[in-house]
């Protein structure tokens, strides 16, 4: 069984270095069992969270979504929720689930110091949909561990946490997954006419140094993270990113 995932690795590799496009590698789940599986488990997230009653925070960060959604390829469809409570571990990621669904931590919009930082955090979510980390999560757990439980997998893109006692092959392709997020992330933002260096100002500024958890870090470390998003702001056609006068009004009413 760890033969053939190291087949399907190779596999993942050889299509990534030929074109390079979100989504690619083996996957047991077909799409439309993805968006079921999306609905289920955001329904069951959803029942636990409270909605933020602002609706111009509301309206404000779906109108965002909306834009970012436009650039991503896979034709999925976004639903994006905002809520009170803080579920997106210690940099505020927004919790994504499989095929769309999208809820953003009202904690999010307090910390976010611009319109940029705040999109470059939400398109980094939408990113892991258009990526299918979580169903390509599930075949990898699949093929090295005989599991094909849900359980095992669904905490490692919606919650980010560090666990002694998780898989290190699995937390190394989170961390892999978070850095393919961040990547298209950034085309994603330059393409909705946000200033995608604003990614890189916000996980600067607000992810934490790695500490002593080591190989068990569900994040890459805080300054090699930077200089990637850096790097590929760098590959972009210099752009002019206009700054959004929304942002600043809808942050002064959650706060």
């Amino acid at each position: 069984m760890r033969c053939l995932w190291c087949v399907a690795v190779l596999v993942i590799g050889v299509a990534q270095g030929q074109e390079r496009q979100p989504g690619q590698g083996v996957n047991f789940y077909t799409k439309d069992k993805e968006i079921a599986l999306g609905q289920r488990l955001a329904l069951e997230f959803g029942q636990k969270t409270t909605p933020l009653d602002i609706p111009a925070a509301s309206d404000y960060v779906r109108r965002v979504g909306a834009n970012l959604a436009a650039q991503f390829p896979g034709g999925w469809t976004y639903r994006i929720e905002t809520i009170r409570e803080e579920r997106g571990g210690a940099t505020h990621e927004p919790t994504a689930f499989p095929g769309g669904p999208i809820f953003v931590s009202a904690d999010l919009l307090r910390t976010a110091q611009s319109e940029a930082e705040f999109a470059g955090m939400l398109a980094h979510a939408m990113a892991h949909v258009v990526a299918r980390h979580w169903t390509r999560a599930a075949t990898k757990n699949e093929l090295t561990m005989g599991d094909p439980s849900e359980g095992r997998w669904l905490g490692a893109f919606s919650e980010a946490r560090a666990d002694g006692n998780a898989d290190v092959g699995m937390l190394a392709f989170q961390r892999g997954a978070e850095r393919e997020a961040d990547y298209w992330a950034v085309k994603a933002m330059a393409a909705a006419g946000y200033d995608p260096s604003g990614l890189a100002s916000y996980v600067g500024r607000v992810q934490a140094a790695p500490h002593s958890g080591g190989a068990f870090e569900t994040l890459p470390p805080r300054d090699q993270r930077v200089k990637a998003i850096q790097a590929e702001v760098r590959q972009l056609p210099a752009g002019n990113y206009g700054a959004g006068d929304g942002f600043a009004r809808v942050q002064a009413e959650v706060k």
